[in-house]
């Protein structure tokens, strides 16, 4: 009597699924890239299993120091999966860990992670027609020197806010100019820096990313702006982005935009160093205490 092996069924989620399989894998393994693409140009560390990839830049960033889950994972086994990332942040750096989940997830807040919402993951056909802002509606440019980046970053910071992120200088590191997954733009209402934004083209896909608009110039149509230029740099490409609920109705309703599902984001504060976590005789509690990171606020990818 001879036993044929079972065919192997797909489950679109196995590493050689192809990401084209459906739109959330798409989608989800873009964003990993993004992630990725980051930690690589700014001296990051990177660990990519088949259940996720993690990007650590060792310092506080706001939203580049996090892991993204590539498959569903079982409650039984979340436990282990979310020790293999944290033991992955804890060994070194500082700066709070964000995990994102395009599933749902068990309740992490007894292990120090803090629910910070459920984004919606955007997807938008390539080639699909868009109606341009006005042309004097905002001042569109790339960023291509370090000064330039410098006030991109500076714009980021103060108008998402990026509470964690100390000094703007430390968000990016120049290296991005010259690498060409990477385009940078600025909106000036005049000669003044008001709005940034940032795109990522990876794995034949149009990544759109940290969308802002100072709060004083938002409801001008600045963002549309934004969104209207990147699209127009890659109209062969779809596009993927995961927005805040405020950007949703300019997304769909002007640039066709097509909700796939929502993420699941949690946010872990580092442990402090081991040479710092146990305060000596003279140091005081607030040196050695982690803060939570605050909820960020008015951010728009």
């Amino acid at each position: 009597m001879t036993t044929e092996a079972l065919p192997v069924l797909e489950t679109g989620w196995g590493p050689d699924t192809p990401a084209d399989d459906s739109l959330l894998r798409r989608g989800m393994l873009a964003l990993a890239a993004t992630w990725e693409a980051i930690g690589q140009t700014n001296d990051g560390r990177l660990h990519r299993w088949d259940e996720g990839s993690a990007v650590d830049l060792g310092r506080p960033t706001g939203l580049f120091n996090g892991a993204t889950l590539l498959q569903p994972v079982s409650d039984d086994a979340f436990g282990r999966t979310v020790g293999r990332i944290e033991r992955f942040y804890d060994v070194q750096g500082t700066g709070a860990t964000l995990l994102w989940s395009p599933w749902p997830t068990p309740d992490l807040t007894g292990r120090g992670w803090v629910l910070q919402g459920h984004p919606p993951l955007l997807y938008r056909p390539p080639g699909l027609p868009f109606q341009p802002p006005p042309p004097d509606a905002l001042t569109v440019t790339e960023v291509t020197t370090e000064r330039e980046l410098a006030e991109w970053c500076t714009v980021a910071v103060d108008a998402f806010p990026l509470t964690e992120v100390a000094a703007p200088s430390t968000l990016f590191d120049p290296a991005v100019l010259t690498d060409e997954r990477f385009r940078f733009v600025v909106g000036r209402d005049g000669r003044r820096a008001v709005a940034v934004g940032c795109q990522v083209l990876v794995d034949d896909t149009n990544v759109l990313l940290l969308s802002t608009v100072r709060p004083e110039y938002r409801g001008r149509g600045y963002y549309a702006a934004l969104v209207a230029d990147r699209l127009a740099r890659a109209p062969g490409l779809p596009s993927v982005t995961i927005v805040s609920d405020d950007s949703r109705p300019v997304l769909e309703g002007r640039f066709g935009f097509l909700p796939v599902t929502r993420c699941t984001l949690w946010e872990r504060p580092r442990p402090a160093p081991p040479d710092v976590r146990s305060p000596s005789p003279h140091t005081g509690p607030s040196e050695t205490t982690p803060r939570p990171t605050p909820r960020r606020r008015g951010a728009r990818p």
